[in-house]
């Protein structure tokens, strides 16, 4: 497996970033809603990073810049094989079961 660069993390981290807040918006439960809150929280962190860096440094492989990360992947982990009891759109479901792996793949690295 080759390592990701910046640009790969950023694509990553975008789409996720998109995904929770469909689920988000998507969810009645107040609880899911703070869940998906603090998830976005965490990942937006992480993006304001990468924001800082030039263009030039989108080559170099990813290192994740923020410890919270660590917790983002236990809680992403935890949701996919509850997925189905939180997120109810076909479509929200389907790009968390391929962005999740992807995204755990980066932050653990």
């Amino acid at each position: 497996m080759s390592k990701k660069n910046v640009a790969d993390a950023l694509h990553i981290f975008y789409e996720l970033n998109t995904t929770i807040s469909d689920a988000y918006w998507e969810t009645n439960d107040i609880d899911q809603k703070d869940r998906f809150f603090a998830m976005k929280g965490i990942l937006q962190d992480e993006l304001d990073e990468l924001h800082k860096l030039s263009l030039q440094d989108h080559v170099y492989p990813y290192e994740p810049i923020n410890p919270s990360l660590l917790q983002l992947s236990e809680t992403l982990r935890a949701l996919l094989p509850e997925l189905s009891k939180y997120v109810y759109r076909p479509q929200t479901s389907s790009r968390f079961k391929d962005l999740i792996p992807s995204a755990c793949e980066l932050f653990e690295l």
